[in-house]
């Protein structure tokens, strides 16, 4: 159990990691802010059904903000990996914009906060939340600082689990 739990670990170190140089390439090509869209789903089992549909329609959400608000994708790449399903674009908008549009979308409904929509300004910095003067993320499970619960590990995994693949029943049942 432990091997498979420092394997899986291994396999999302190395996945960010090129995530990481894929993202520092592209801002340095483009000159141009970089959105990487991911789910925070606890557990090994990061593409079933429920959540590769979700991450699916989501990416449709997120280009259609973008559309909306006259931001082009000059690129776009989609990955389903072991660690999980990867949406990446090169936009030809405002970075701190952007993330305020995303932050919108993250926080309009309890399955957003599954979602993990990281923007990079064309000089490769990530804009936070903290930047923009916004509260950290809060807990899927009890509200509190998710940061906070993750650090002092106050929920099971299986709880966690459960928890997301609840909210992604719902989300399915109602879109």
């Amino acid at each position: 159990m432990k091997d498979s739990k420092i394997i899986a670990m291994q396999k999302m170190l190395d996945a960010k990691e090129k995530r990481y140089y894929k993202i520092k390439a592209l801002t340095e090509k483009y000159n141009l802010p970089v959105l990487s869209f991911m789910l925070n789903i606890p557990g090994e089992d990061k593409n079933f059904e429920d959540a590769v549909i979700f991450h699916e329609k989501l990416i449709k959400k997120i280009k259609n903000i973008l559309e909306k608000e006259d931001i082009k994708i000059l690129w776009e790449e989609y990955n389903n990996l072991d660690t999980g399903m990867e949406y990446l674009a090169v936009l030809n908008g405002e970075g701190k914009f952007i993330k305020e549009k995303m932050i919108g979308l993250e926080e309009e409904s309890r399955e957003g906060r599954l979602l993990d929509i990281d923007i990079y300004d064309r000089d490769f910095k990530q804009i936070s939340r903290s930047s923009l003067g916004l509260s950290e993320r809060k807990c899927i499970i009890c509200d509190d600082i998710a940061r906070t619960c993750i650090k002092k590990e106050r929920h099971r995994q299986d709880e966690l689990e459960k928890k997301v693949r609840e909210i992604l029943k719902n989300y399915k049942s109602k879109n």
